[in-house]
């Protein structure tokens, strides 16, 4: 079972990488910033398959009519972020990050705007709905055990 303790500490390694990219967006090599881009999707990939399948869809069947339909909502509006994300990696190549750099940084500060937006809905409001319908954990089981 995922707990938000880890989840949590999956966004902040995302948020991060996400800024790193963003401050070296104007400035870094293409070949660096492509480098960035696919570290970063790789670990997001990652976040999004526990999502996927440990915490939404047991919101989604667990919890009351007003969360599931707060949970339906976000994940709409999640897929199309989904969608954009998907273009965004498989767009900017090395090449087209050197062939339009200022348009690289438009399309990086709006796609990582939206990744922002979704890890604080996740972060504020549909995690602590997951933990109080009992589909996710406060800590890792390893972490309650120490501290037991």
């Amino acid at each position: 079972m995922a707990s938000v303790e880890r989840l949590i500490n999956e966004h902040a390694r995302i948020s991060a990488r996400g800024d790193a990219l963003l401050r070296s967006a104007g400035t870094e090599s293409a070949m660096m910033l492509r480098t960035m881009i696919v570290g970063l999707d790789t670990e997001l990939a990652a976040h999004l398959a526990t999502e996927d399948l440990e915490v939404y869809p047991q919101l989604l069947s667990h919890g009351d009519l007003a969360q599931r339909e707060a949970t339906a909502i976000a994940l709409a509006d999640f897929d199309k972020l989904a969608g954009d994300w998907r273009a965004y990696v498989d767009e900017w190549t090395a090449d087209e990050i050197d062939g339009d750099r200022e348009l690289f940084v438009e399309a990086s500060k709006q796609v990582l705007s939206a990744l922002s937006a979704r890890i604080r809905i996740e972060n504020e409001l549909l995690y602590p709905l997951a933990l109080r319908c009992g589909t996710i954990t406060l800590r890792e089981a390893g972490a309650r055990i120490s501290a037991g």
